[in-house]
């Protein structure tokens, strides 16, 4: 990723983002949600607000994909965690190897429609 801050289109983020923050959570154990919008910023997606990442981590808990634990704190109160579940790792994989197979059509045809515009 560039140093540059990017801004993506809501509708670019809506599809992978839940996605991205398993895969966040599975490479790093349990974390925050705080933690979580952070490494996903720092992966490049930007800033994701919390009306926005937290909603989404209460549907991948509904979903059993992530179970929560509360942490006490060092010095402040105790932090809801977030860990990956079993059927959570198994939908990572699978729903992995989905999104690089649809990304690889996606990202053909956009090049190829750009190709032919300069032809």
């Amino acid at each position: 990723m560039t140093d540059e801050i990017q801004e993506w289109p809501a509708q670019w983020l809506r599809g992978p983002l839940a996605l991205c923050a398993l895969a966040v959570i599975a490479e790093h154990g349990s974390l925050h949600g705080y933690a979580i919008a952070q490494r996903l910023d720092e992966a490049g997606l930007g800033a994701i607000g919390g009306g926005t990442l937290y909603p989404l981590l209460a549907r991948l808990e509904r979903d059993e994909l992530v179970t929560t634990e509360w942490l006490a704190g060092a010095n402040g109160p105790a932090r809801k965690v977030y860990v990956i579940t079993a059927h959570g790792a198994q939908q990572l994989r699978q729903d992995a190897a989905r999104w690089s197979a649809f990304a690889t059509i996606t990202s053909t045809v956009v090049t190829a429609s750009q190709e032919e515009r300069h032809r």
